[in-house]
């Protein structure tokens, strides 16, 4: 992949089923009483299991036709644009991103905690209702704009004693870490050239 180069892939995934809907509590049987009695713990319901599925089947068989890179996906945010076809007015969008995103984590994405989702458009389209997905690399990495910007930053780095103890400044910049060691220009004030 060149560096300048963001991938993005294309997903049309069946409409999650609502968070209203995706858990239920969880019962047990009670010989004593002949009764059910609730265990106080939630459950995945059979119609969202049934969805997740269908979702995931998808995702993997369209992805096959896509590049992607999984790997990247565990170190770096990536955008989910989403177009939301609804089965009928009123639903809130929000509530179908649990049961996407954990649909698609391990598949798609590492960890859903690295989505930034974003709600593009909701129609409603009760014949077909569904949701499409592009889903793209960020530009940024860490608390810089650019893949560029960080690397021009490592690259003074790398003229500075800390950097050979790996210095923890620019690991914890890598990660998206604000710290006053660094200023609003990208200037390090710890920075200390090496001598030669």
């Amino acid at each position: 992949m060149s560096e300048n180069k963001h991938l993005e892939i294309k997903l049309i995934l069946p409409l999650p089923v609502s968070i209203n809907k995706l858990y239920i509590n969880q019962y047990t049987w009670n010989p004593k009483t002949k009764t059910r009695v609730p265990t106080g713990k939630r459950i995945m319901s059979e119609e969202g299991k049934k969805i997740k599925k269908l979702i995931q089947l998808e995702a993997i068989k369209q992805l096959q036709s896509q590049e992607w890179d999984y790997e990247w996906t565990k170190t770096n945010y990536i955008y989910q644009d989403c177009y939301i076809y609804m089965n009928r007015a009123g639903r809130d969008d929000n509530n179908i991103f649990k049961l996407l995103n954990d649909s698609l984590e391990k598949i798609v994405y590492d960890n859903d905690s690295h989505v930034l989702t974003r709600t593009q458009r909701i129609l409603i389209d009760s014949e077909n209702p569904r949701v499409e997905l592009s889903i793209s690399q960020v530009p940024f990495r860490g608390i810089f704009d650019t893949e560029e910007q960080m690397k021009q930053f490592e690259g003074k780095c790398k003229t500075c004693k800390r950097y050979k103890n790996n210095c923890s400044i620019l690991k914890k910049a890598k990660e998206g870490r604000i710290q006053k060691e660094i200023d609003e220009n990208f200037n390090c004030i710890k920075y200390k050239k090496k001598q030669e």
